[in-house]
């Protein structure tokens, strides 16, 4: 991280949304300090040697809980719900400036500095609409997450739920155009309504019907969308678990694979070893035979002498054998 990329303050890059919930008590919102936590404690969970990618969400979001709740210096409980639905959008946020930074960077401007491209990215992130209700530090989340490869692989993740979120909004455009002749027709109803009554009130009733049809169908294409997307993300995180047990079951064959080929060398070492025992058994007994065998009529005094000696151990080696 280097001194060019930390010289704005969290107030310059902090970005407000515009709804809250009404009738519900809101705890304290995120401090700049707890949005880098949350960001350094998913990066943590994210990259566990140990569990590594075959974590479920509860064991995942407890490790950041973890990491978060032995760091934060601040009061304010925070819940792993809580973190969680923080993290959301702050990956939200961050990736929209991620957006900027890289479309400030491919300009590929001369004489412009890091400090340059960011403030230009800043500018180009400000009028960027956010629907997000919480404030978020940009460049210190962004600072943190920037260079990693979990957050490079989240990145490409977002853009492909963005994706299917744009192909089930279309779907969704096309359905909604199909059921306009449905209104027309209740227009009709209503008109024909109208005609045999003989009175103003049932056009008024129609009328008022016709245009809670339209907020109701607004409604559930809205409810449809968030379902859509949350679909996506349990799919998503589906699929993630499956490869997950794959590649761990891949790995336990792999392992025992070695261990069966470790084995196999291991008997084929000893036997090698008793072979060569052998070997140098039948060599020796060669030439014991030899010894006790020789001839000394040819021999003189000295060698006879040698001889007896050799012939008396080899006695005496193998009776103690």
């Amino acid at each position: 991280m280097t001194q060019q990329e930390t010289q704005y303050s969290p107030e310059e890059v902090q970005v407000v949304g515009t709804r809250g919930n009404r009738g519900t008590k809101r705890s304290k919102n995120f401090s700049v300090e707890e949005d880098e936590l949350i960001c350094e404690g998913w990066l943590i969970a994210s990259k566990d040697p140990i569990h590594g990618a075959n974590q479920n969400r509860t064991g995942f979001w407890g490790k950041v809980r973890a990491y978060f709740e032995t760091h934060n210096k601040q009061t304010t409980p925070r819940t792993e719900s809580s973190l969680l639905h923080r993290w959301l959008t702050i990956q939200t946020v961050v990736n929209k400036f991620c957006s900027c930074y890289e479309a400030i960077d491919r300009r590929n401007q001369s004489g412009t500095t890091i400090q340059d491209k960011i403030a230009s990215a800043l500018k180009m992130f400000s009028g960027v609409e956010t629907k997000e209700g919480k404030k978020c530090s940009v460049v210190s989340c962004w600072n943190i997450l920037k260079e990693e490869d979990k957050w490079k692989a989240k990145r490409i993740e977002l853009l492909q739920l963005e994706k299917e979120a744009s192909a089930g909004n279309k779907s969704k455009k096309k359905s909604a155009k199909v059921s306009r002749p449905r209104e027309e027709e209740g227009t009709n109803n209503a008109h024909d309504n109208e005609a045999t009554d003989d009175g103003g009130a049932a056009a008024e009733t129609g009328a008022r019907k016709r245009s809670e049809g339209v907020k109701k169908a607004k409604a559930n294409l809205r409810f449809r969308g968030a379902e859509a997307c949350k679909e996506a993300i349990d799919s998503m995180w589906a699929k993630k678990e499956v490869a997950d047990n794959e590649k761990e079951k891949a790995k336990n064959e792999r392992f025992m694979l070695s261990h069966e080929l470790d084995k196999q060398s291991l008997e084929l070492e000893k036997k090698r070893a008793e072979s060569e025992d052998k070997r140098a058994e039948a060599e020796l007994v060669k030439q014991e035979k030899e010894i006790m065998l020789a001839d000394m009529t040819s021999l003189n005094t000295l060698q006879r002498e040698w001889l007896d000696i050799m012939q008396k151990d080899i006695v005496a080696r193998r009776r103690g054998n």
